[in-house]
């Protein structure tokens, strides 16, 4: 599911049913730095070509998904837990083979991985990190649980870790049905339709 950041602007909002203007004038300013340090226009950002670079990669990828996304691989509107479960396995299986040269860095590519690396800790700085760092610990899996590997398939008895909304908001957004996830100090992107590892980014979130 792609996150907006409108979505994600509610989420930050969503403690009061109407947010005072005070509130809005925050949640809107938020938005406005976010929307410049993840820009793709030079002119007010400097980090612009990589993030354009990551873009094009990203939505590449998703091009591919679509195309695969057919037939025994095309998901399903089902509460089957087999159903999806085999609509998975066959949509994996089809993207795994398309890709089989596919290798870390793929996405966040070695341009991209300081940018990432920046706006993730900008998030995670001072006291009003305290909450975001707890989020981060509450329902992640051991980091020994989940396979850092290009194409490898995310444990489907593992839960997906929870990424706070702040830190979401000041990455750049993903076509569906590519998810950031953060599992330990590292960053994940996952195809969550196949439940596949599409690329990583290891030492993202700072000791």
């Amino acid at each position: 599911m792609r996150v907006t950041r409108w979505l994600v602007i509610a989420a930050l909002a969503s403690a009061c049913s109407a947010p005072s203007a005070t509130e809005q004038t925050t949640t809107e300013a938020a938005l406005v730095q976010s929307e410049k340090k993840t820009s793709t226009d030079p002119a007010v950002n400097p980090d612009a070509a990589a993030l354009a670079d990551f873009k094009v990669r990203v939505e590449k990828y998703a091009d591919l998904h679509k195309q695969l996304a057919k037939g025994e691989a095309r998901p399903q509107e089902t509460a089957d837990p087999a159903k999806i479960s085999s609509t998975k396995t066959a949509l994996a299986a089809k993207v795994q083979a398309a890709r089989t040269d596919a290798k870390q860095g793929d996405m966040f590519t070695p341009a991209a991985r300081p940018v990432f690396r920046r706006l993730v800790a900008s998030e995670l700085k001072g006291e009003d990190a305290r909450d975001t760092k707890a989020v981060l610990k509450d329902d992640a899996p051991a980091t020994g649980a989940v396979p850092f590997k290009v194409n490898a398939k995310y444990p489907e008895k593992l839960p997906l870790p929870t990424v706070p909304a702040n830190v979401l908001l000041s990455l750049p957004p993903l076509p569906a049905p590519l998810e950031y996830r953060i599992v330990g100090p590292h960053l994940l992107l996952l195809d969550t339709a196949a439940d596949l590892v599409v690329d990583y980014l290891l030492n993202v979130v700072p000791t």
